[in-house]
């Protein structure tokens, strides 16, 4: 009898940051296979269910950065650093509505403050100006 393989396919980015992983089971994820480069294959959860059991640790970091990366004969751990740049780059979140509001409050502060010291400029040149007059 014949044991049936499954073949174990990845998806990378241009920086070859593996992004994706499929096989097994879940090869209808695949539209175009084209695009996806050939990997392994074999038998059993690793290769049925890759997604989750292929890449040890998972195919990314808790913050959503990839971890393996595709050197053009294997996939291995992207080191530290490749990791922490990625995480440099990541966006910022926007801010929420009560840093709008203080933020807006700080500016209003700051506005009120030189207007007030440009107030006292001008009255102190006034007094300047009528005690030398």
């Amino acid at each position: 009898m014949d044991t049936y393989k499954s073949k174990v396919y990845i998806k990378v980015d241009e920086n070859s940051r593996i992004l994706r992983c499929e096989g097994g089971y879940t090869m209808c994820n695949i539209e175009n296979i084209d695009d996806w480069i050939f990997i392994d294959e074999g038998t059993g959860d690793r290769y049925n269910l890759c997604q989750s059991h292929y890449f040890d640790g998972g195919l990314y970091t808790m913050d959503g950065i990839p971890r393996y990366k595709w050197d053009g004969e294997k996939a291995i751990l992207r080191s530290d650093a490749e990791i922490e740049a990625d995480r440099e780059n990541l966006p910022k979140p926007a801010p929420t509505e009560d840093e709008l509001q203080w933020q807006a409050i700080t500016e209003l502060e700051i506005s009120l403050m030189e207007q007030e010291q440009a107030l006292t400029e001008i009255e102190i040149a006034q007094m300047e100006g009528s005690i030398t007059a």
